[in-house]
């Protein structure tokens, strides 16, 4: 049976007249902002349910994870790609304090991308544990809402399953967009650059922001 939301932090006991709900809380969307919801509604007493779509480092309509954009494809994996590319400087710095490096260092691009990845799926695995650990249930598929208090969550295997909420909140985040110029259709945004099946040896970087200033001193701390 559906419950009340919170009232003060109590919850309230049903009475015949009042709806009942699958869920007093149904968060749309997993990322930083959904899951500290999620868990402190959650923690103070809410039934709450959340979905997102399957892990992809590539976000789109189809796929995401959980994590969001800053755990996937924003600063954890760009703040590994920038540690990565500070060592090509370092190395070469030492040899001015005295270290001799007698042995060709490489540096192999995929064993990069392997370790962003790792550290990815590790802190994806944390934000579930904490959603399981508050009582939080989790659904892996796109969410909808098809009705004033209804969520439609769409499966991988391509099932649909509804559920009644109290509240819905929508915490979807953005996605990376091209700007609409001429060659645009060449271009890749920041979430592919984070995943590149090979190294660019030559590169342009369009904007002077942060995050564009952060690629252009990795592709250059690389080489």
């Amino acid at each position: 049976m559906g419950r009340k939301m919170l009232a003060d932090g109590e919850l309230d006991k049903a009475t015949s007249e009042e709806a009942t709900y699958d869920f007093d809380l149904f968060v749309i969307g997993a990322g930083s902002g959904g899951v500290r919801a999620a868990r402190f509604s959650a923690n103070n007493g809410a039934k709450v349910g959340i979905c997102e779509l399957p892990f992809h480092p590539i976000s789109s309509e189809e796929i995401g994870g959980v994590g969001g954009t800053c755990v996937i494809r924003g600063c954890v994996p760009k703040k590994i790609l920038v540690y990565g590319a500070t060592y090509g400087g370092e190395l070469e710095d030492a040899r001015n304090y005295g270290w001799e490096i007698n042995e060709n260092v490489d540096f192999t691009w995929k064993k990069l991308l392997q370790k962003k990845t790792d550290e990815i799926l590790r802190l994806t695995n944390i934000y579930k544990r904490l959603l399981a650990n508050a009582a939080v249930k989790l659904y892996e598929g796109e969410g909808r809402i098809v009705g004033p208090n209804e969520v439609e969550v769409r499966q991988i295997d391509g099932t649909k399953i509804s559920y009644t909420a109290k509240h819905i909140l929508i915490a979807t985040g953005s996605r990376a967009q091209k700007p609409n110029i001429p060659g645009h259709e060449l271009a890749i945004t920041s979430d592919e650059a984070l995943s590149l099946e090979e190294f660019p040896k030559r590169a342009v970087v369009l904007g002077g922001g942060y995050i564009a200033v952060e690629f252009a001193s990795i592709w250059r701390g690389m080489g």
